[in-house]
């Protein structure tokens, strides 16, 4: 599993599970699976912008500072994906929260 975990594939996926992560943190509050993918279908350019540029840095990450099999690594790759799905694909909140009096 570590041997898998620190490939080019699992890394890959690495980054992907930031922007699933990030993705998880701002949008999936009491959304149902069709809201979900609603918001997809309506902000189709910016979440393919977060994965294309995810997908450019993770390659330059590995290409220029994976050499052997480090915890770091996974953090920054995780980050990679979270950072840059929250940069470049802003959601915007589905429901009000109601003020406190």
């Amino acid at each position: 599993m570590e041997q898998f975990l620190f490939s080019f594939t699992g890394l890959y996926i690495v980054a992907l599970l930031g922007m699933l992560t990030h993705f998880l943190k701002k949008n999936i509050k009491g959304e149902t699976p069709t809201e979900i993918l609603g918001y997809f279908k309506d902000n189709f350019k910016s979440t393919i912008t977060a994965l294309i540029l995810t997908s450019v840095m993770y390659f330059a990450y590995y290409q220029l500072f994976v050499s052997e099999s480090e915890v770091k690594d996974l953090m920054v790759i995780f980050l990679i994906g979270f950072s840059f799905d929250s940069t470049f694909n802003k959601y915007e909140a589905t429901t009000e929260v109601p003020l406190k009096k």
